[in-house]
């Protein structure tokens, strides 16, 4: 097939939630759209994630206040966010998400095949009084042939995370996936799973349940395809044009070669932003945090492209931001050479029978909190090293229920993370410290000092287990304290857990219609930027679950209105 030249009303860089969102939106306005993709799959960063949404004030929220005896309105959303982004708050933007981000959700549910459900799922800094659980939205798994011909171009799970090629669904599912070597129950419910799972390979080749972050982009990708808005994938934008000092497009490599886009109405990034461009990761990011060789699961072609192109015209990157990224604690297996050999630790380190130690055998903070909060811990702990690492520790009751990073619970054996030397394995406290080079005596202090007070259900130097945060990440089935129990019975098990991304916050500058603005604060016109592209409308603040994709397809829906003249 040949290209030529053509013109559109909007062409929109990036096929994560973002820019399908801003597609969506744009098409359902009656303008004609281009989808342009870097990779040869669409799906981003968003593909990988959790598929969940931080919106207060959503259409589901009232269901779950109701079953849950909890409140959520836009006036303690508005003071939980003032407590968040302190003196970093743009309220203009913020004031433009909590008006419009209830309004994108009905809008998708209504004009797309997007669903949404309410989640039980308290935000990020439960210790506020304006905190909630009732905030955060997820996406109903999606049925892969829905997508057709398509389906082979969508991105794939991160393969480390699979079991047997089975993507795992809801937080539901994976706690009976936990349970299932000990219990009859789950493990009957993990095997109807897997049997649908193995059925659907047989028949169609592989898996049919998509679940999670690639169940919103297949949810988006299939409106689109509906809505004949082409999508061209292996065609990275290679500069922007203008004309009397507006952009008017870009250039595009093709497979087939380089293609001119006149965009009638303007140009959207929604690049990923830059979590695989170690120059500006090391610019931005606080030592040790920003090695050059730091690993993270993003997509890998997220290499700031939308920021540079943004910067050829005009635009100002802001990295007035209180934290450049949204940090995730990982671990990564030796000898490998990408994303799949990165795990993120979501699960492990929360539940009780885990502590993280440095190498002076000592805590540096709550295992429990969340991702975006442990690793700053991390990194203050680490200064003065090369990078920001810790050890997580695991007894072997601990282990044994809930895997630690890549090794799986029981009965799933392990032997192959020993040998390469991912898992660290000894009898006592003291062998393990003697091969992960932990002062010894300091590391028995420590475990002993925790697990007297685990035993008492608390935590009295980092309050662990003190925030309905902690609790829900903990063991349910474990008293008195859901995240806090001792580590008591060896064989322990230890990995290397490090400072990770899941994307990154500082990012253009834009206005609430998510115009890029230049030096002097005005709209670079033509050009908007959306997702990890644009400065964070959170300001490097992580208020819930959803936090990311939550302002990625918020604004991503602004700027569709935008540019179809419809903005509030």
């Amino acid at each position: 097939m040949t290209m030529g030249d053509r013109t559109v009303d909007v062409l929109i860089a990036g096929t994560g939630a973002a820019g399908l969102t801003a597609a969506v939106t744009a098409r359902r306005a009656g303008l004609d759209v281009l989808v342009v993709e870097k990779e040869a799959v669409f799906g981003g960063t968003t593909a990988t994630s959790g598929g969940v949404l931080w919106v207060p004030g959503n259409h589901h929220s009232p269901a779950m206040q109701r079953a849950t005896g909890q409140s959520d309105d836009i006036e303690s959303a508005r003071a939980y966010l003032v407590e968040e982004t302190g003196n970093y708050i743009e309220p203009d933007r913020v004031e433009a998400y909590l008006d419009t981000a209830p309004r994108m959700v009905r809008f998708l549910e209504e004009n797309s095949h997007v669903r949404f459900y309410g989640m039980d799922y308290p935000d990020y800094h439960s210790e506020s009084a304006h905190s909630s659980i009732v905030r955060s939205i997820g996406t109903v798994d999606y049925e892969a042939r829905e997508l057709g011909p398509h389906l082979k171009n969508l991105k794939q799970q991160l393969p480390q995370t699979l079991f047997l090629g089975f993507a795992v669904g809801s937080g539901v599912e994976m706690i009976q996936f936990m349970k299932a070597g000990r219990s009859v129950k789950a493990l009957g419910f993990v095997s109807k799973k897997l049997a649908r799972h193995f059925a659907d390979v047989l028949r169609y080749g592989e898996g049919q349940q998509v679940v999670r972050g690639r169940a919103l982009v297949a949810r988006l990708a299939r409106t689109l395809f509906d809505l004949d808005v082409p999508i061209w994938l292996s065609s990275p934008v290679a500069g922007l044009t203008r004309a009397d000092g507006r952009v008017t497009g870009a250039e595009i490599d093709t497979p087939q070669g380089r293609v001119r886009i006149t965009a009638r109405r303007g140009v959207v990034l929604a690049c990923g932003g830059y979590p695989n461009d170690p120059e500006r990761r090391a610019a931005t990011f606080p030592a040790p945090a920003n090695n050059r060789e730091q690993r993270n699961p993003t997509n890998p072609g997220n290499t700031g492209d939308g920021i540079r192109l943004a910067e050829s015209v005009g635009g100002v990157f802001n990295g007035n931001v209180a934290h450049a990224a949204p940090w995730m604690p990982v671990s990564v297996l030796p000898g490998s050479t990408d994303f799949t050999g990165v795990w993120p630790h979501l699960i492990d380190r929360q539940k009780p029978g885990f502590i993280a130690v440095r190498p002076d055998g000592r805590r540096f903070g709550d295992e429990s909190s969340a991702y975006h909060d442990l690793v700053p811990q991390m990194t203050r702990a680490s200064e003065g090293d090369a990078s920001a690492w810790c050890w997580l520790i695991g007894d072997a009751a601990a282990v044994k229920k809930w895997g630690i990073g890549m090794v799986r619970p029981f009965p799933i054996p392990h032997g192959q993370h020993l040998r390469s030397g991912y898992l660290k394995r000894a009898a006592t406290l003291q062998e393990l410290a003697a091969q992960c080079g932990i002062d010894p005596a300091a590391l028995e202090r420590t475990v002993a000092t925790f697990n007297a007070n685990a035993e008492a259900g608390v935590d009295p130097e980092f309050g662990r287990g003190g925030r309905v945060y902690d609790v829900y990440q903990g063991d349910p089935e474990h008293r008195p304290n859901t995240c806090l129990g001792p580590l008591t019975k060896g064989p322990y098990c230890a990995i290397r857990m490090e400072a990770g991304i899941i994307g990154t916050f500082a990012g253009l500058r834009t206005d609430r219609h998510a115009r890029v603005l230049d030096g002097e604060g005005a709209p670079v016109q033509g050009l908007y930027a959306v997702g990890n592209d644009q400065a964070n409308v959170f300001a490097g603040a992580y208020p819930g679950a959803g936090a990311t994709i939550g302002p990625a397809m918020t604004f991503a829906y602004i700027a569709g209105r935008h540019l179809a003249g419809q903005a509030a």
